[in-house]
């Protein structure tokens, strides 16, 4: 007999009354580690600190601040915070679905949270079988902020853990405690590093901004019809992503699919494996449209594949096409979720230097065109072969 499947609850809302709160909850303040990792967090009366002494954890790079245990006969709860230092800047959220690939959890469900310019944060319930057998519920929500001493971002994570047999009764509290923490000395930065601004003067006046990780590097035979652009992230004595950007007027060329075309047949020899060039939603108030698709593609002579990330985009006067070329994501390091969040910031701040975004219910449907240089429309590059 197939075994039933069993949905747990994801609440997103608190339903928990102030009188409860006050009555079974207490604020607890960490300060066993350095002022930055500093942080408080509301825990239920039957939930006390059992280590608070800064615990490192090598097999996934992470050190343990602080974990939190039910000491009475009620249902088992665990809570636990870690963090990590990370020196370029990345999203939260990337940070955390990386750590759970390590650790083998599986996903019940999840939202991601958008910051206003500090990237993506994840909220998540999983599931995973002990040594023993049983089976565990956890939910975890994660915070990010700016090292002024070192010059790079920490990253946080709550996790709240309980058998599975007891989630629904807990998912309330569990709820409360992973969205009721903060650090005690958030700074007013909450990024890996500062930003720059991007400035050129095309068929109008390009601004947008670039962590300061990247360089630039200037085509010497720009115009104000056609220019190109090269941002390179270097680490150590290598480049381990690459931004090509292709500026166009939009009196000198035609429709996204040209645009395109013009840009990437530079490739159109190597093998790839592409997406459709899709038609996409920007919050971007000064992106008219924004077209993408991704992929990898292959340097047979050097034994390489790398992951590619492409996006167009057209306002008024011009068409901007962004290539993002670096290695596929793996459980090594962070330099694919680099680049994935240098473009985002690009993306974001595309002459729109205030962040500012439009609030629309408008759903932009599906459109997509198939540009003569795209052979084949598989998507399977999140895979690290």
């Amino acid at each position: 007999m197939e075994e039933k499947q069993i949905t747990y609850s994801f609440p997103i809302r608190s339903v928990l009354e102030d009188d409860y709160l006050v009555s079974n909850f207490w604020k607890c303040l960490y300060t066993s580690a350095e002022e930055s990792l500093q942080y408080w967090v509301i825990l239920p009366n039957h939930v006390k600190p059992t280590k608070v002494t800064p615990i490192e954890i090598s097999n996934v790079n992470l050190v343990n601040i602080g974990q939190y245990i039910s000491i009475d006969d009620s249902p088992y709860l665990e809570i636990e915070v870690v963090t990590e230092y990370c020196e370029y800047e990345i999203n939260a959220s990337d940070w955390l679905w990386k750590k759970l690939a390590i650790i083998g959890e599986a996903v019940l469900d999840f939202r991601e949270i958008t910051g206003e310019s500090t990237g993506k944060y994840l909220d998540v319930l999983t599931i995973k079988k002990t040594p023993g057998g049983e089976e565990i519920i956890s939910r975890f929500t994660t915070i990010k902020d700016h090292d002024k001493n070192k010059n790079g971002a920490n990253l946080f994570c709550i996790k709240a853990t309980c058998f599975s047999k007891d989630y629904e009764n807990l998912a309330g509290n569990i709820f409360h405690i992973v969205t009721n923490w903060d650090l005690i000395y958030k700074s007013d930065w909450q990024m890996a590093e500062n930003i720059l601004p991007f400035e050129y003067d095309f068929t109008e006046a390009i601004r947008f901004y670039i962590p300061v990780s990247w360089e630039i590097k200037y085509e010497t035979k720009n115009t104000n019809t056609f220019s190109r652009f090269v941002f390179a992230h270097p680490i150590g004595s290598f480049n381990r992503g690459v931004i090509n950007a292709f500026f166009y007027s939009i009196k000198e060329t035609g429709n996204v699919a040209t645009i395109y075309e013009k840009s990437f047949n530079r490739m159109s020899k190597l093998t790839t494996d592409l997406t459709e060039l899709t038609k996409i939603r920007s919050d971007n108030p000064a992106i008219k449209e924004l077209w993408t698709l991704n992929g990898t593609i292959e340097y047979k002579s050097e034994n390489y594949a790398a992951c590619l990330f492409i996006y167009i985009i057209k306002t008024l006067n011009g068409w901007y096409y962004f290539e993002s070329v670096g290695p596929k994501p793996n459980l090594q390091n962070y330099y694919f979720e680099i680049n994935i969040r240098c473009i985002e910031i690009i993306l974001q701040s595309f002459n729109n230097l205030n962040l500012d975004t439009v609030k629309e219910d408008d759903h932009i449907p599906p459109e997509t065109v198939s540009p003569s240089v795209n052979k084949t429309l598989k998507n399977n590059w999140l895979i690290d072969q």
